[in-house]
């Protein structure tokens, strides 16, 4: 092969596998935001005794890790 041959066969392979990449990391995206919507929603079927039975409470923001030996069960009930 000649080296200008060599040179766009190169280039045009780097450029392919760039929109590979790229689209592989979108589709790892949209991947994780269903996976987080899934657990949000699995989340919100629950009442606030199920919730503390797996080591979370609901908050404002979203939901927190239940901490009993820290603040005390008093601080994290919002």
């Amino acid at each position: 092969m000649s080296l200008e041959i060599d040179t766009v066969f190169r280039r045009r392979a780097n450029n392919r596998s760039l929109v590979f990449i790229a689209f592989r990391a979108l589709a790892a995206g949209v991947q994780l935001y269903r996976r987080r919507r899934a657990t949000e929603r699995a989340l919100a079927n629950l009442n606030a005794q199920e919730l503390q039975d797996i080591g979370l409470v609901r908050t404002h923001d979203g939901y927190r890790k239940l901490h009993h030996d820290r603040l005390g069960a008093g601080y994290w009930n919002v």
